[in-house]
């Protein structure tokens, strides 16, 4: 055998070694929930559905309601009941609560500076509080009641009107909602977080509001998938490091460069006014000093209003239309109306079977989209 195949044998020895080590260590080290056998340096990546979710689903019901993933070098348990649940989240939530942060999550957060992101902790605390106290307190969610009312009118009249242009007969064909639905989500969290609207009554998106769109889409594809699995196995981290920091931190000056000119215009409005209003700007900005908020909090805390909002939005929306047709009653009173305002065929508008499936996980959502179809109730001059 000559020198460089021993030296190769050496290698391949030393590699085996090592990975048996490694797992022999975690073996007597800890002593973990039961779980799909992982695979060396990756873990249960490759076992991972697109669909993750599905997949814990169904290992749960092979390894019971409390298993262990490995992600890359990376333990995570999973619990798929609510009991244990309960023990995780309430019962030992000072010792469990902490989320873990992404690199992403770090740099984007500052280290958790802002409500999602932040350790359990003092500053958590300050923050929730001032979140249940201040920012949605029953007197504040009323007071911003008139936006989302206005915001929601104003997407029934587009779908009305665009519903007029697309069938001048009224035969009841099918609607999509996505862009509708869509739009006011948008217009509904930018009015309240920023107290501004970047769309004009004529449908004309700002400056503003395009650099807004323009972030929301440069921080989903930094957050995507295929570098958070790169992250979990160690001796690739410098891969990502070297690919995203500089992105996410001119990212970051982005973000804060367009919420300070936000920021500015407010503070300027208010000391020319005198006053200020309820939105969440200018409300972080008026409780600066009381509750010691710093920039970067306040700029987080922002952000985080925007994606738990739009997320919020759009499972309230599949909840209600999934519960809309659920409810016989409804239904039912639905059916009436229409067979008696429109020549629509009720069936038509209203199969026998609908599928209502639903998508596991920790937020159940449609396995199937849903459409409305819209019909007029009286003749279209009528409404002219």
């Amino acid at each position: 055998m000559t020198l460089s195949q021993s030296l190769q044998l050496l290698f391949v020895v030393s590699v085996v070694v090592l990975l048996l080590a490694h797992r022999l260590h975690q073996w007597l080290r800890y002593k973990l929930p039961p779980g799909p056998y992982p695979w060396p340096i990756i873990g249960n990546i490759y076992h991972v559905k697109p669909d993750r979710l599905r997949s814990y689903t169904e290992w749960s019901k092979i390894y019971g309601p409390i298993i262990s993933v490995w992600v890359g070098s990376t333990l995570n348990v999973v619990v798929s009941n609510s009991e244990l649940a309960k023990e995780v989240l309430k019962d030992n939530d000072q010792q469990l609560a902490n989320r873990h942060r992404t690199m992403a999550g770090a740099v984007l957060s500052k280290n958790g500076k802002d409500l999602i992101w932040a350790d359990y902790g003092p500053h958590y605390v300050k923050v929730r509080k001032l979140c249940n106290l201040e920012l949605f307190s029953p007197k504040s969610v009323e007071a911003l009641r008139p936006i989302r009312e206005d915001e929601v009118r104003a997407m029934i009249k587009s779908i009305f009107k665009d519903f007029c242009n697309t069938h001048p007969d009224n035969r009841g064909e099918g609607l999509v909602l996505r862009k509708y639905l869509g739009s006011v989500a948008f217009n509904v969290i930018t009015r309240l977080v920023f107290g501004k609207s970047f769309v004009s009554k004529e449908g004309i998106m700002d400056n503003q509001g395009l650099e807004f769109q323009a972030i929301l889409a440069a921080e989903f594809k930094l957050g995507g998938a295929l570098m958070g699995m790169v992250e979990h196995i160690g001796w690739l981290k410098w891969i990502l490091w070297f690919y995203n920091n500089k992105a996410l931190s001119k990212h970051l000056a982005r973000k804060e460069r367009l919420v300070r000119d936000i920021m500015d215009e407010h503070k300027a409005k208010s000391t020319k006014s005198g006053s200020r209003k309820q939105h969440f700007v200018d409300a972080l900005l008026s409780l600066e000093e009381k509750y010691d908020l710093g920039e970067d909090t306040i700029i987080g805390l922002l952000w985080n209003m925007i994606t738990a909002g739009m997320d919020t939005i759009a499972i309230t929306v599949e909840w209600a239309m999934a519960e809309l047709i659920k409810n016989p009653r409804v239904q039912h009173k639905a059916q009436e109306e229409l067979e008696r305002f429109t020549w629509t065929p009720p069936e038509a508008i209203m199969p026998e079977e609908i599928d209502m499936s639903m998508m596991p996980g920790l937020v159940t959502y449609m396995g199937t989209p849903l459409k409305a179809v819209p019909s007029m109730r009286l003749p279209t001059y009528l409404y002219e």
